[in-house]
């Protein structure tokens, strides 16, 4: 509790909020830097706790002669002012403003002012670290789970979602990270021959489970939107057999508490399912190959088989006319790119020692057919297990027609110019800033896009 006095100086009613609002963004923020409040907080340099204590909670009013009346009175720190809280938060990053709305019910601010307040959201992907192993106490597991912010300002900001030993988290022990989106992973194990999912936004811990499904092999997994969505389909391809594909796909706002399982005729000498990638309401699957394409469509559950009429040639490949020898290896994503499909494949140069690169492919839908795709017009690409386009414009132009590539639990990122000569990843690394750091050893990582509403 902290009680009001009066106050006839407007200044030191200033002041005095200042120094709440100073007070409450220092314990935020540092309770952030803290490991999770393993470290004694102590008040920072300079702050008057004495005066903090009688912060002025004046109300000021006129008399009859036009005179400054105050009134005074005792209010709990979970009942804060609307406008003292909007200030504080106004403050904070992205991670301690979830966390200050988490404090208590008072400092809950209502979800139209929060929308009201226009943070900018950000746009590049951030990257999570992981690991959950199992402990000798059944009640508890060892945690470790961390963001990291791309590297924008002076220094990189890394925020402790938690570490320790943790209850609540035997789920998590030998689960794998299959997709994210929308500040949510989907992470997936198998348990006593069934398949178990569920989803995880480090942003805030929660955690939204979902019903068993009875198989105990996929190829892929992903979903289309956060939980909390209506729109939200979680999406599991299993593995081709006898000209047969199984999908499984489960709503986590719908009324059906189980999963829907179609099973769909498949060419034979399609193989597994390589990369997958939502857009406009449908999955669609690559297989591994050019001309291996398929489509889900969510609202009528129709399977349909792209016929890709033109694959690349040599020529397509080639890059200002290079004689280089290329080799691609089976490292290929799918993603949406501002209403196109693009198919980002992995090669070697063999001429120059095996330098990695890569090539986009953009999808000719008029003519079902695979184009060359050599520039994002000054936006980025991120590819990983779910893989992102980022719009040009704001943070992205640290980042503007690059490549950023990494794939779960590798202790490097690759970076590159899109539109460069070979799009050799090590010669243009060494140019560029270097906006995403190597991982630390022994964790997983994810890409994972800020949630929207923050």
């Amino acid at each position: 509790m902290f009680q009001n006095v009066k106050d006839h100086s407007s200044a030191r009613q200033v002041h005095n909020w200042n120094g709440i609002i100073g007070y409450i963004t220092y314990l935020v923020t540092a309770y952030r830097q803290s490991d999770i409040g393993k470290k004694m907080l102590h008040p920072p340099p300079g702050l008057n706790m004495k005066a903090l204590s009688c912060a002025a909670m004046a109300t000021q009013t006129l008399n009859g002669e036009g005179s400054p009346n105050y009134t005074t009175e005792i209010r709990p720190w979970s009942d804060l002012p609307e406008d003292v809280l909007v200030l504080v938060i106004k403050r904070l990053l992205i991670c301690d403003r979830i966390r200050f709305r988490a404090v208590c019910k008072g400092w809950r601010l209502p979800v139209d002012i929060i929308q009201g307040l226009f943070f900018p959201v950000p746009k590049l992907p951030w990257t999570m670290e992981y690991t959950w192993r199992k402990t000798t106490d059944s009640n508890r597991t060892f945690s470790i789970c961390k963001l990291l912010e791309p590297d924008l300002h002076r220094r990189p900001r890394s925020y402790i979602v938690e570490t320790g030993m943790i209850e609540g988290r035997s789920d998590f022990v030998d689960a794998e990270a299959c997709a994210s989106r929308d500040g949510w992973v989907l992470f997936s194990k198998e348990v006593k021959g069934s398949l178990l999912f569920f989803l995880f936004s480090p942003f805030n811990k929660q955690v939204s489970s979902l019903p068993r499904l009875e198989s105990d092999r996929f190829d892929i997994a992903t979903f289309s939107s956060g939980p909390n969505s209506p729109d939200c389909i979680v999406f599991v391809a299993h593995p081709p057999e006898s000209g047969k594909i199984c999908i499984s796909v489960y709503r986590p706002c719908g009324d059906d508490k189980s999963w829907n399982s179609y099973v769909f005729d498949l060419p034979g000498y399609f193989d597994s399912v390589e990369s997958v990638a939502y857009m406009n309401g449908s999955f669609y699957c690559y297989f591994g190959c050019f001309f291996r394409l398929t489509c889900f469509k969510i609202a009528n559950q129709e399977w349909q088989i792209i016929r890709i009429k033109s694959l690349p040639t040599y020529q397509n490949v080639m890059v200002n006319d290079d004689a280089s020898v290329f080799t691609f290896t089976s490292q290929n994503y799918l993603l949406e790119c501002d209403g196109e499909l693009l198919l980002a494949c992995s090669a070697k140069d063999t001429e120059r020692h095996n330098q990695d690169c890569f090539f986009l492919f953009r999808l000719d839908w008029q003519h079902k057919a695979w184009g060359r795709k050599n520039a994002v017009g000054g936006g980025a690409i991120f590819l990983d297990k779910t893989s992102f386009w980022v719009s040009p414009g704001g943070e992205t132009e640290n980042v503007a027609n690059r490549v950023h590539h990494h794939t779960g639990g590798s202790t490097d990122f690759f970076v590159s110019p899109i539109d460069c000569p070979l799009g050799s990843l090590e010669e243009q690394r060494k140019k560029c800033k270097i906006c995403y750091h190597p991982c630390t050893e022994g964790l997983n990582t994810i890409w994972i896009a800020p949630p929207r509403e923050f």
